[in-house]
């Protein structure tokens, strides 16, 4: 309920309706009352309800978008945008033809400052991009939170190759990967690492490293309540000109005390005054504005289908031990 927490805040929206399985009651926002249903088809069929955030697991998008837009609804859809790319065509299909607006929830992209690094890429501030590396390693409890549903790399390396695609704008030609098997492998059923290498057209080469296997010390916490963990984040871009440098260990804060140090989260989605704060927020700010007329889509689902072939393909790689040509 991340989303509806955000968009609850932003001036202009309600939050009428949610739909999940897992919920137990209604969640309470400032907003006002949320009418809960066992199923998605009831609440499409309101008349009162202008577009969807559709956050269900990957392999229930495809029906999810499908059913959404032919109600009418514009489209919010949390990565990644499907499990197979047939899939990834219907929704985008689905969209097209039902004259509906869909935006894919790549966070990265409303995050200031990796869009910041779009920025001096399009002014050709370091010149041609020729090497991106980027880290996004979790704790192990973000394993557990999903229980060896998917790999680590259809839910969290997604949103650094999607970042290394937004910057190169260059068509990828090869991928490579190696996994890495530990205690997320011996408790789940998933491996713990994978380094996916990326080859472009003109040269470019991206290596993104992924993981949710760092102990869960790292975000063991228990106060402040408000703080949450999160993991090690970085990116380096190389052009033909100058270097671009990221580095979110620690998030601009640390902590140390009786329960040892704290890495809290201090942009993706932090508490500020009890409001949901940073990225997430701005996604749905932008995804306002979208609605509004009043900005375009800029994480498309031809972006989403994009990033998706590149995770299929490092599937492949690992699964086939051999570098797979696109």
């Amino acid at each position: 309920m991340l989303h509806a927490r955000a968009l609850a805040q932003l001036s202009g929206v309600k939050i009428v309706a949610a739909s999940d399985p897992l919920l137990k009651e209604p969640p309470k926002l400032p907003s006002g009352e949320v009418r809960l249903y066992a199923g998605h088809q009831d609440l499409l069929a309101r008349k009162d309800i202008d577009a969807v955030v559709i956050a269900s697991p990957e392999n229930l998008h495809r029906q999810a978008v499908e059913d959404a837009a032919k109600a009418g609804k514009h489209i919010l859809l949390e990565k990644p945008i499907a499990t197979t790319l047939a899939d990834a065509d219907t929704i985008i299909a689905a969209a097209e033809r039902h004259k509906v607006k869909l935006m894919l929830a790549h966070i990265l992209r409303y995050d200031v400052r990796y869009a910041q690094i779009k920025a001096a890429v399009e002014q050709g501030v370091v010149g041609r991009p020729l090497v991106c590396y980027a880290r996004r390693n979790a704790t192990i409890q973000e394993a557990r939170r999903l229980k060896g549903r998917v790999e680590v790399e259809e839910y969290i390396s997604v949103h650094d190759i999607d970042q290394v695609l937004w910057y190169f704008q260059d068509r990828p030609v090869k991928v490579s990967a190696e996994i890495a098997r530990g205690p997320v492998m011996q408790e789940l059923g998933v491996h713990d690492y994978i380094w996916i290498t990326i080859r472009f057209a003109g040269g470019g080469l991206a290596v993104v490293e992924t993981g949710w296997g760092l102990s869960e010390a790292i975000g063991r916490w228990k106060r402040p309540s408000s703080w949450g963990g999160f993991g090690d984040v970085c990116l380096e871009l190389i052009g033909e000109k100058g270097s671009l440098y990221l580095d979110y260990r620690p998030m601009t804060l640390a902590a140390v005390d009786e329960e040892g140090w704290k890495f809290p989260d201090t942009l993706h989605w932090p508490q500020l005054h009890g409001e949901v704060v940073g990225d997430v927020l701005e996604e749905d700010r932008y995804f306002l504005r979208v609605l509004r007329g009043e900005a375009p889509v800029i994480s498309t689902g031809q972006d989403g289908r994009a990033a998706l072939e590149i995770v299929l393909a490092a599937m492949r790689s690992w699964k086939e031990d051999q570098p797979i040509r696109l």
